[in-house]
């Protein structure tokens, strides 16, 4: 379902596959990211996307208040902090998606899903 709202210009319509798409490629950019995962729903294994279709890993929800919630699965480095590594995830998503499309986040939550050499 799309984000809707009125300006005075009229009326402007998100979908969240934009969002997903602005979260993916924040991610991708971050320090320590592997890539998202996809988890199969046959057998529960999560893989690797690749860059076609990386939006798959993100989940957006929207709230009863018009903001919006992020839930994004992916696959770090090993060796890397991981709570450091979410944190900047955490923040880039918010500020990427809040600045680009004046759409609030409400939470963005991570799941690691694996280390990987």
């Amino acid at each position: 379902m799309a984000i809707k709202y009125k300006n005075n210009y009229g009326k402007v319509s998100i979908s969240e596959t934009v969002i997903a798409n602005i979260a993916a490629s924040s991610v991708i950019e971050s320090y320590g990211v592997v890539g998202l995962a996809s988890r199969s729903t046959k057998d529960g294994i999560y893989k690797l996307l690749g860059l076609d279709n990386m939006n798959m890993g993100v989940k957006v929800s929207r709230n009863i208040d018009g903001s919006v919630t992020v839930e994004i699965s992916l696959i770090l480095n090993y060796g890397v902090r991981i709570a450091v590594v979410c944190q900047n995830i955490i923040e880039n998503v918010k500020y990427n998606i809040e600045h680009s499309l004046n759409v609030s986040v409400n939470h963005v939550n991570i799941l690691v899903q694996g280390i990987k050499n």
